[in-house]
């Protein structure tokens, strides 16, 4: 439990001038915690590693009721290693007024240039760190116990609250909501240790780890579809760095359905994912109820002629009755050539405006209307 904290008013001065020695300014009100003396830093005490000085203070700052955060280092010159760093209280400093902030943002924590800090230097012939210099004065209060651990430093999402996390995310249940689930778990708010903002930087830290392993995911997944149903058909190519560069797949249903409705295919490459870039290409048609259904899908890094012949190879491969009678595009160069490149089926570079049949603009017209409800329709296909 916190103990209370001490109020008490210093004002030293050396003739007309101010002594300053970092923790004491004239006639400002400084507040020292009351914390038992063998959890308080002081001069002289040794550690293996920053690290191990890092958690020390950090758990005085817990009971005393504010947060820390790492400072200045000075280094040895020539193999960088840390010879001395600083380690002060969050409310250190203060943001200059004269410099203009272009991007306003809440800071959960204000900085009214505290002094209190704590400063560890390298023990010659040996590894560890001792300290140097203890400043415990604040020119702020202390935090309440029910608060405190809610500042920065004191937060941490544990590991079962982490598990819960990514099985609720498997679940698309959103962060909103595993928030108030968490709550309930730790029996509420007070217990629970962490905020919302942690659970984002947790999820947005585990994507980025992912994100780096792309060709693997994908492949995972399409290979667990295919144990499912061995008509499902795929084909993934990614980069040095394990990266997706393409990726094409049509499973069972989309398969069978061009063999009814394949003498017509249009193709559409405006659709762009938010996360990576990568060009998203549908190849769509429409079955004798007028509905628009997907035939194909693949997701291309670059626009290009090459790229094309590619989804266009992948999709005769795919497709059962061989090529379509026409395909229908939206003014693409580099994939008109690689139609021609690939077959001498008929195509239609469609654009409105033109003197196109108007059988050919109603049957563009029903696809784009269908299309992103289409995709949007939860199955049990992988979903765009």
């Amino acid at each position: 439990m916190l103990s209370k904290v001490s109020i008490i008013c210093v004002s030293k001065m050396v003739g007309d001038s101010e002594e300053n020695d970092d923790c004491v300014i004239a006639d400002e009100m400084i507040y020292i915690p009351e914390v038992r003396n063998e959890k308080r830093p002081k001069v002289g005490m040794k550690f293996d590693s920053l690290d191990f000085v890092y958690d020390f203070y950090n758990r005085y700052a817990l009971l005393a009721g504010f947060s820390i955060r790492r400072h200045s280092s000075g280094r040895e010159k020539y193999n960088k290693e840390i010879l001395r760093k600083e380690f002060v209280c969050c409310k250190q400093c203060v943001f200059k007024k004269e410099e203009p902030r272009a991007v306003k943002r809440h800071l959960g924590i204000s900085r009214c240039g505290c002094k209190a800090k704590v400063v560890v230097v390298k023990v010659s012939g040996c590894k560890q760190y001792a300290f140097s210099l203890v400043v415990e004065g604040h020119n702020h209060t202390m935090t309440p116990p029910e608060r405190v651990h809610f500042m920065r430093s004191h937060r941490h999402i544990s590991e079962p609250a982490k598990l819960l996390t990514k099985q609720l995310g498997s679940a698309d249940i959103p962060t909103h909501k595993k928030m108030s689930i968490l709550e309930v778990q730790s029996g509420g708010m007070e217990k629970i240790g962490f905020t919302k903002k942690d659970i984002y930087n947790f999820e947005y830290y585990e994507s980025s780890l992912m994100k780096n392993h792309d060709v693997e995911l994908v492949t995972e997944y399409f290979l667990a579809e295919q144990k499912n149903n061995r008509s499902f058909y795929f084909k993934i190519e990614g980069d040095s760095n394990d990266r997706l560069t393409r990726c094409f797949w049509a499973d069972a249903t989309s398969r069978r359905a061009y063999g009814f409705y394949g003498d017509v295919v249009v193709l559409d490459t405006t659709f762009n994912t938010n996360r990576y870039g990568l060009p998203f290409a549908p190849m769509l048609g429409v079955n004798n109820h007028g509905q628009t259904i997907v035939l194909a899908c693949a997701f291309l890094s670059k626009e290009t002629t090459e790229s094309f012949i590619w989804m266009f190879e992948e999709f005769k491969k795919a497709m059962p009755g061989g090529e379509p009678k026409m395909i229908i595009t939206d003014q693409d160069a580099a994939m008109a050539r690689a139609i021609f490149e690939v077959s001498q089926l008929h195509f239609i570079d469609f654009a409105y405006g033109t003197s196109q049949p108007s059988s050919l603009i109603n049957y563009h017209g029903l696809l784009m209307r269908n299309i992103g409800k289409s995709l949007r329709k939860p199955s049990g296909r992988l979903t765009i």
